[in-house]
């Protein structure tokens, strides 16, 4: 973990990371089935990919011989990611966006595409790119406003993050983009985000915020978005 969450923002990480480290730390991973997963526990899939990327980018030996077998933990938890239940569709959406990342910088482009594939799949399914700002019931209990504002806000990244993502592969791979975000029968209707999203330079996963600034460390810039959509239309 601690190899990992320096560099979870830049690799899109849209959930809450301090919650989901901080269940995987009081979580063991031994004994957990996809069907016994409680509704407060990380799925499989995401913790054996945040446990991948952790040991690809561990500067210590002892973690880094733990690469290949997390990396067949994760492949073989991500295969059944999309069947969990509906209210850990973010959590899968989560694990193929990393692990399209982890197979883009360990140059596996063919399964990187899939994951990214089923990646927009997800979200199309479950329609995030027709996410409104809706006004939440002014009876609404606190915990439940501030759960149901938290999740909506999820599912607005998740959807950036994932077009983001697509984007930037189609144009590396140069084939057709899974997520036709300019045609006519595609209609975007989703709010921006105000998450970074990460673009690819030199085989690295680096920060593209150009807007930055220091006081405002989560501030919503749409360029964020523009460049990765417009890297996409110009592959086309």
């Amino acid at each position: 973990l601690s190899a990992f969450i320096p560099y979870a923002k830049d690799l899109g990480f849209f959930l809450d990371l301090t919650e989901i480290c901080t269940i995987i730390l009081s979580t063991s991973s031994q004994g957990i089935s996809h069907a016994g997963t409680p509704p407060l526990a990380v799925t499989p899939a995401l913790m054996h990919v945040i446990f991948l990327l952790g040991s690809h980018l561990s500067t210590s030996s002892q973690i880094t011989v733990l690469e290949t077998d997390f990396l067949s933990r994760a492949t073989g938890s991500t295969s059944t990611a999309s069947d969990y239940s509906h209210q850990k569709v973010l959590e899968a959406i989560q694990s193929h966006v990393l692990l399209a990342q982890y197979f883009f910088l360990t140059g596996r482009k063919l399964e990187g595409k899939y994951s990214v594939t089923v990646a927009v799949s997800l979200v199309l399914g479950t329609r995030m790119h027709c996410i409104r700002g809706i006004s939440l019931s002014g009876h609404e209990a606190p915990q439940t406003q501030f759960q149901s504002e938290k999740e909506e806000n999820q599912r607005i990244n998740a959807f950036w993050i994932v077009l983001a993502l697509n984007s930037r592969w189609t144009a590396i791979d140069g084939h057709v983009s899974s997520l036709p975000y300019w045609t006519a029968r595609m209609r975007v209707d989703t709010p921006w985000p105000c998450v970074s999203i990460v673009s690819l330079s030199n085989n690295l996963i680096v920060l593209a915020n150009l807007a930055r600034t220091p006081d405002k460390p989560d501030s919503c810039h749409p360029e964020q978005f523009y460049y990765p959509a417009l890297l996409g239309q110009f592959s086309r």
